[in-house]
């Protein structure tokens, strides 16, 4: 075989074994119950995140997926990652929480403060 052929051929199994990889991981489409379920849990740990005195939740996002929770978005003092983690891993179901968040000192456009 020539190279040029033995290229092509290696190239399409490559591309067959990703796209192969791909699908695997993307899974079965979530049922309405699924999704709903999600959406609720992401609305348990907002409100539990908002409902807390010392963290200042208004720009964190919760993102739910079968127990898995991320938080997305952004906080003005390094101690607000770990109280973000610790309240949203003690709402009710939550398995796992991945920490997405973005430190955003002195606030927003530099400004002392935005709180």
């Amino acid at each position: 075989m020539s190279r040029v052929i033995k290229r092509v051929a290696y190239t399409g199994v490559a591309v067959a074994v990703l796209c192969g990889v791909g699908a695997c991981a993307s899974g079965p489409p979530k049922t309405d119950s699924q999704a709903q379920a999600d959406k609720v849990m992401a609305e348990r740990v907002e409100a539990a995140l908002n409902a807390d005195k010392s963290l200042f939740a208004k720009h964190i996002t919760a993102h739910a997926d079968n127990g898995v929770v991320r938080l997305t978005g952004y906080i003005w003092e390094a101690s607000d990652f770990e109280e973000a983690n610790y309240i949203a891993s003690n709402v009710p179901g939550v398995t796992r929480v991945v920490n997405d968040l973005e430190l955003n000192r002195n606030g927003n456009d530099n400004a002392p403060t935005a709180r």
